[in-house]
């Protein structure tokens, strides 16, 4: 449906433009992030293991994941171009600075760069990537906005930190721990992702998790997950399932409580899809933060 204004609109545009719809249609910002937490997470799996951790090797898996996110982003924006015609025209495919062509073939060639990359250090990880990958297209191509979609991002995000270990690690006590914390804050950044689009994703038919919870029940969540996961990694410090440095279980604390509390204030002085926007990014950076800041307490 929209293929064919993008068709006639494409030759209006520079090469400039052009080349500027190719890296936005990547989502350079959430990739970025994606790519700054396997820069903070390999020292960490590096020092747990008692390895020396080379410049290269870090640069390597910054951007396999680089390409792994870009390309589920991209098949993000394939598949959603049509919806995103009615409420998003500033999108690349919508405008038509990317054709749809165009942006399948960045999935297939930042695909097969991701697989590549990972094969460097070795099978296990490459499969764990390969899975991280899977998850995220079958998000794209099926089940984006059913319930089934929250269960994904619980599966993706634990699998983040396991592909840097089994990249650059080696097995730690508390590495089953990552499952529970990282699904927890998986639908945690399902539901923030969700709520700037909910209202049109709503109306036209979406009935995702955060669809159906609604607003308000989104929001408790959202914010009190973060809360939750504080008092969990206390409790597994105080019962001896992952004990922990506790100036580092402080600051995982601060963060979360810290950065919680900046996007309910941001909310209640604003409450609109902008600050939604801007809140997600937000919970996404303490949501990592927290995380690198577990893993040094139980690590050191």
């Amino acid at each position: 449906m929209s293929d064919t204004p993008s068709s006639h609109q494409s030759p209006r545009f520079g090469v400039l433009q052009r080349a500027g719809g190719l890296v936005r249609v990547t989502h350079p910002v959430p990739v970025a992030m994606y790519m700054l937490l396997m820069a903070l997470l390999a020292p960490l799996a590096a020092f747990s293991a008692h390895r020396t951790l080379s410049v290269d090797a870090v640069v390597r898996l910054v951007l396999a994941m680089g390409c792994a996110q870009a390309a589920i982003g991209i098949l993000n924006d394939y598949c959603d171009r049509a919806l995103d015609a009615a409420s998003k025209p500033h999108k690349p495919l919508v405008r038509g600075t990317v054709q749809p062509g165009e942006a399948l073939a960045l999935v297939v060639i930042l695909t097969g760069l991701a697989i590549l990359i990972a094969q460097s250090f070795g099978l296990a990880a490459t499969l764990v990537l390969c899975a991280i990958m899977a998850l995220g297209f079958a998000y794209d191509l099926r089940f984006k906005g059913t319930w089934v979609s929250a269960l994904l991002f619980a599966l993706h995000f634990p699998l983040l930190p396991i592909f840097v270990w089994v990249a650059l690690g080696a097995w730690q006590p508390f590495l089953p721990w990552i499952l529970p914390l990282g699904a927890a804050l998986g639908i945690a950044m399902n539901i923030a992702n969700s709520l700037p689009d909910l209202d049109d994703d709503i109306a036209a038919g979406v009935r995702g998790l955060p669809h159906v919870l609604g607003l308000r029940r989104d929001l408790a969540l959202v914010w009190g997950i973060p809360v939750a996961l504080c008092l969990l990694i206390w409790l597994l410090d105080l019962t001896g399932l992952a004990p922990g440095l506790p100036v580092w279980l402080l600051m995982a604390t601060l963060v979360a409580i810290g950065t919680t509390a900046l996007t309910m204030l941001l909310y209640r002085r604003k409450p609109d899809t902008a600050t939604l926007k801007v809140n997600f990014y937000i919970q996404a950076f303490g949501a990592m933060a927290f995380a690198a800041c577990w893993l040094v307490a139980v690590i050191a």
